[in-house]
């Protein structure tokens, strides 16, 4: 990844990288704003995220969800005495090393035990009161971070792009879809995501997410009715096999979208 990117955006201090791993590219990208620290970053670059949080005047955290890529370097924020929150569902498993998958712990590092303390429904910082947004979809612990003062929206992996893919095996397209329409209920118009960084039009963005999943959904429940299997479907819908579904063993699938629709529904 080498050295973070840091960006300054209307007060908010955005720290960017990119992964690249056997075809596959991730960025990444955290933010701090009055005193606020939102996600952490993957362990494997450690250090340059170390020299960032030494620059920074870091009061608190809080993570958008456990997934090692966000949470990969809160053990190093906990020895630090910051303390960290997370969705209180989430609380007892930080307390353990999480158990990754082989490409995972390559890809963004392992994660090591740390303290977290549960968020309520609002944060308060320096200047700000922020309201704590849950939006599972994507995992079932994710939350999102809306600041009023400013119209902006925090959203860890919820949006990530306006036409979704390829997804984990244990998402929920139906929740997403609940998630990104209580995110529109809030008056935000910009977007601050843990992979496609600041996203000045996020209300259009989510909006044409929330519109493709939507269409998604119908196509693909009225190819199950017509007598199609989940396998066909996905073929049908997404004939490329993306390299990640590959090296993740499946773990990353555009079938998962199809059977989340039809299983879940």
């Amino acid at each position: 990844m080498g050295n973070l990117k840091i960006t300054k955006h209307r007060g908010v201090t955005c720290a960017g990288g990119t992964v690249k791993l056997f075809g596959s590219r991730l960025d990444i990208y955290i933010y701090v704003v009055d005193g606020l620290l939102v996600d952490t970053g993957p362990s494997r670059f450690a250090a340059d995220y170390i020299n960032f949080f030494r620059t920074q005047s870091i009061e608190q955290v809080v993570l958008t969800h456990f997934h090692e890529d966000h949470s990969g370097n809160a053990p190093w924020l906990d020895k630090q005495g910051i303390p960290i929150y997370i969705n209180p569902a989430s609380v007892p498993f930080c307390l353990k090393k999480a158990r990754l998958p082989l490409y995972r712990r390559y890809f963004w590092g392992k994660r090591e035990p740390f303290k977290a303390q549960p968020l309520g429904d609002t944060l308060q910082t320096t200047r700000r009161e922020w309201r704590v947004l849950e939006v599972p979809g994507h995992c079932i612990d994710h939350i999102a971070l809306y600041d009023p003062r400013e119209g902006a929206m925090y959203t860890g992996d919820l949006f990530v792009a306006p036409k979704t893919k390829i997804i984990m095996r244990d998402e929920n397209i139906h929740q997403i879809i609940r998630s990104l329409q209580l995110l529109l209920q809030y008056d935000f118009n910009t977007v601050y995501c843990g992979h496609a960084g600041v996203v000045e039009n996020g209300r259009e963005m989510v909006t044409r997410k929330l519109q493709y999943l939507e269409e998604l959904k119908k196509e693909v429940l009225e190819l199950h009715r017509r007598g199609m299997n989940i396998r066909a479907i996905n073929k049908r819908i997404y004939p490329k096999t993306a390299p990640l579904t590959y090296l993740s063993g499946k773990e990353w699938a555009s079938e998962h979208i199809i059977r989340s629709i039809i299983k879940d529904n």
